[in-house]
């Protein structure tokens, strides 16, 4: 497994999501992201913001507790989404090992939020802002695709860029 820090790593950009400092993953997973990187234009790259974490560590009791608090804000925000809460409050394999990872986009230096207020962002929001970007989002999920990661099936999840690489 791989430890690495918020900069840039041969191109790919590395931004630990608060409150993490560092990203673990395997390198397999990043030699793939790598790949799809080198798929993109040179204006887009993509930002690693999550890898594995521990669920036995004190990131990982923070980020249940933090879970625990999104689904009872969630289920009163959007009680009429209750089947999405499984998908986007698990931990979504980040918990098990160093191939699942979150990936988010730079386009031109500046960050592209996707979802400004993270799982809470309405979908008329989201869809809003894919339009947007529409080609470059199914661009950069095309190449991370092409490169032989899996994307969430939930749409949320998927804004966020959550990625499995399965075992070969």
């Amino acid at each position: 497994m791989l430890t690495l820090q918020r900069g840039s790593h041969h191109g790919l950009l590395i931004a630990p999501r608060w409150p993490s400092t560092r990203i673990q993953l395997e390198e397999e997973v990043l030699q793939c992201l790598l790949d799809a990187q080198a798929l993109l234009p040179t204006g887009l790259r993509l930002l690693l913001t999550r890898g594995f974490e521990p669920s036995r560590s004190r990131l990982g009791g923070f980020r249940r507790v933090v879970r625990r608090i999104g689904i009872a804000v969630f289920r009163t925000c959007y009680p009429q989404r209750r089947d999405e809460i499984d998908a986007i409050f698990s931990a979504n394999g980040h918990d098990i090992d160093g191939r699942h990872v979150d990936v988010s986009l730079v386009l031109h230096g500046k960050r592209l939020r996707l979802l400004p207020l993270g799982v809470f962002t309405p979908p008329r929001w989201q869809h809003r802002r894919v339009a947007r970007y529409a080609e470059l989002v199914a661009r950069a999920k095309r190449s991370l695709q092409d490169c032989g990661f899996e994307l969430h099936h939930n749409p949320t999840e998927a804004l966020q860029i959550h990625c499995d690489y399965p075992p070969r």
